[in-house]
């Protein structure tokens, strides 16, 4: 009876240290996992940056847009400038004439100098908000290039955020690591190629 009473007390030892290394195997297994999940939620955290002014200078597409609103400003202030010098002409003309001309002739110079002042601020305006709606609805799609390539490269790359850096933002320290300038300028030229070739 002895032999059993011991060899049942061996068993409860046992089970019970048997008991406790599960318990305490459990517990270090379940700070590994929670350091692990911390860890790869830090690294999930990914936030990197490219330069705007680099991008401006770089990308073909932005560029291309740029020059077409260039051009179309230039055009723009080149039918006011038109009008100004017609203006002015008109004007000199007046003022020559002025002295020898009737009542008659000088109020028909005044109409023609207000209609061509009139001519002028209308168009004037009418061509500014031409061109603001064109530059907004040209820089948007650029945007909307910039943002649809992010897209998929901070997919691949598993960045959660990415800010464009120029000389004027609050942004006071940008760790080198983090700009994707080169990363962004190249994949967005390619894309715009393939836009091209098709």
């Amino acid at each position: 009876m002895k032999k059993v009473l011991i060899i049942v007390n061996v068993l409860l030892v046992a089970a019970v240290a048997y008991l406790f290394y599960l318990h305490y195997s459990y517990i270090t297994e379940d700070q590994h996992k929670v350091e692990t999940s911390k860890k790869a939620e830090l690294n999930a955290f990914k936030v990197a940056y490219f330069e705007l002014d680099s991008l401006q200078e770089n990308y073909v597409y932005y560029k291309e847009i740029r020059d077409i609103l260039t051009k179309k400003d230039q055009q723009n202030t080149e039918k006011l400038n038109k009008i100004k010098s017609n203006y002015l002409n008109k004007l000199k003309e007046y003022q020559q004439k002025g002295p020898s001309m009737t009542q008659n002739q000088q109020s028909e110079y005044q109409q023609a100098l207000g209609k061509l002042q009139n001519d002028y601020s209308e168009t004037e305006q009418s061509l500014g908000q031409e061109m603001q709606a064109e530059s907004a609805e040209k820089l948007q799609a650029v945007k909307m290039a910039i943002q649809d390539f992010l897209k998929t490269y901070c997919a691949a790359k598993g960045f959660a955020f990415v800010f464009a850096s120029n000389e004027s933002d609050y942004l006071y320290y940008k760790d080198t690591v983090r700009d994707i300038t080169p990363d962004v300028v190249k994949g967005l030229n390619e894309a715009y190629q393939k836009t091209k070739i098709k």
